[in-house]
């Protein structure tokens, strides 16, 4: 379909293909935040399983994007809609969230290590079925540059909804349970459940939105399958490569800035974990989706590659510099970071619209689209960066106890956490930044 043959999409279209992004985000939030304690601390399952399951279970989501990109490319072939996929992956996402919490304390280690692994390899599963198709589409409902950045701002905006809903969820429910064991458990079963249908509601209404338009880009398109060396030749696109290389150094700075969040907040700034996740936490992530119209602006005018090198170098300064003087126990200073670090972070959704350019390219070069396949690419490089990140993580703070007191944290203790939080996370996403400028010419 060419852009003068395009109809312009409607607000209803760009909501529509967010909106899956709410159930999915809370559900990976959940994961990151309430997972390993609910099996270790609360049901009792041994560390050294519950880590052999996690371990199984990234390692399979990691090829399972392979799997299904190569499957999507196969299945548009034959003109299955990728919002059938969603539908299909929103099922099994769903399912599997409500078991992975749905479980009560049992003496059987055997039954909690299967349960945790099961589930969570459906999970990833389901995920990657939601995920992949939703992110590929943006490629085919519009050749317009602009529409697409919108796509994908919808997109990045009802992520932080969802993680939003995966954050707070969970502890208000607790609010209204109680402080004891049970109600711990309780609320995490229930957050389950109530994300679960959360994730099938958000999902069903991007697959009624978004099927006609899906359907139109189907018939429209002759969709030509490359083979094996076909695939691997995007790889050889030094474009796409630096974009890769910027999105693996980002990913790390990334796992270490979020797993160290509340560490930093709590040893460091002595801050409360309810100042931090009721107040801290919203304002940035409020200020993401504030920031989204500004940056879709700027790539109109200066385009994708200058606003995305730009953001993501100044968000690496200013880790370097604020976080080692930010003053104990005060919010102010804290919130001034949080909204300027969530403005600077709205830009991230250009570098997944530079991928769409660059598939578009391809396409016109090689007559063959491979837009599941970049993605699949790009998700598997976030994912692997992350699971080394984790690994970095674990090592470097087995050299002090994570439960000790506020006030007995030392000042070599303090400055690790800051070196990790500020330091290491802020020259990661410099030199993120570095690679991302050297796409400028092209973006």
């Amino acid at each position: 379909m060419t852009e003068r043959e395009h109809t312009p999409l409607r607000f209803r279209h760009f909501s529509a293909y967010g909106l899956a992004s709410i159930g999915k985000v809370a559900v990976e939030m959940m994961l990151q935040l309430y997972l390993l304690d609910f099996y270790i601390r609360l049901l009792g399952l041994e560390p050294i399983l519950a880590g052999a399951a996690f371990v199984v279970a990234i390692v399979w989501d990691a090829i399972s994007d392979i799997i299904v990109s190569a499957g999507l490319m196969h299945a548009r072939k034959k003109k299955l809609l990728y919002t059938t996929v969603i539908l299909f992956g929103a099922i099994i996402l769903a399912g599997s969230s409500y078991l992975l919490f749905a479980v009560e304390p049992v003496e059987s280690q055997l039954h909690l290590f299967l349960q945790l692994l099961l589930a969570y390899v459906f999970v990833n599963t389901g995920m990657t079925l939601v995920d992949l198709p939703q992110t590929s589409m943006s490629a085919e409902l519009s050749p317009r540059s602009n529409e697409r950045n919108k796509l994908l701002g919808f997109k990045m905006g009802m992520s932080i909804i969802g993680l939003m809903v995966g954050t707070v969820l969970p502890g208000l429910l607790l609010l209204l349970k109680g402080d004891s064991e049970s109600s711990v458990i309780a609320s995490r079963t229930d957050s389950g459940a109530i994300i679960a249908f959360l994730v099938v509601i958000t999902s069903v209404l991007t697959v009624a939105g978004l099927r006609n338009r899906d359907r139109e880009s189907t018939e429209h398109r002759e969709i030509k399958i490359p083979d094996l060396r076909e695939a691997l030749s995007i790889l050889k696109i030094k474009t796409f490569r630096e974009v890769l290389y910027a999105t693996l150094i980002a990913a790390v700075g990334r796992t270490i800035n979020s797993a160290l969040a509340f560490i930093y907040y709590r040893l460091v700034l002595n801050l409360s974990e309810k100042s931090v996740s009721l107040v801290i936490l919203p304002v940035f992530m409020l200020s993401i989706i504030a920031s989204i119209p500004f940056w879709i602006a700027l790539s109109k005018r200066y385009g994708k590659a200058r606003p995305a090198w730009m953001s993501v170098g100044t968000l690496g300064v200013m880790g370097i510099v604020a976080y080692p003087i930010l003053p104990e126990g005060m919010v102010l200073p804290v919130l001034f970071v949080s909204i300027l670090g969530g403005i600077l972070c709205g830009a991230v959704f250009l570098v997944d619209s530079m991928i769409i350019d660059l598939i578009d390219q391809d396409e016109n070069e090689s007559g063959k689209r491979k837009e599941s396949l970049f993605f699949a690419i790009q998700k598997f490089i976030l994912k692997a960066s992350r699971a080394v990140s984790v690994l970095f993580i674990t090592g470097c703070l087995k050299i002090f106890d994570l439960n000790v007191a506020d006030e007995q944290t030392g000042f070599m203790e303090k400055w690790i956490i800051i070196g990790l939080f500020g330091f290491a996370v802020g020259l990661c996403f410099v030199a993120s930044s570095y690679y991302l400028k050297k796409t400028e010419s092209h973006f």
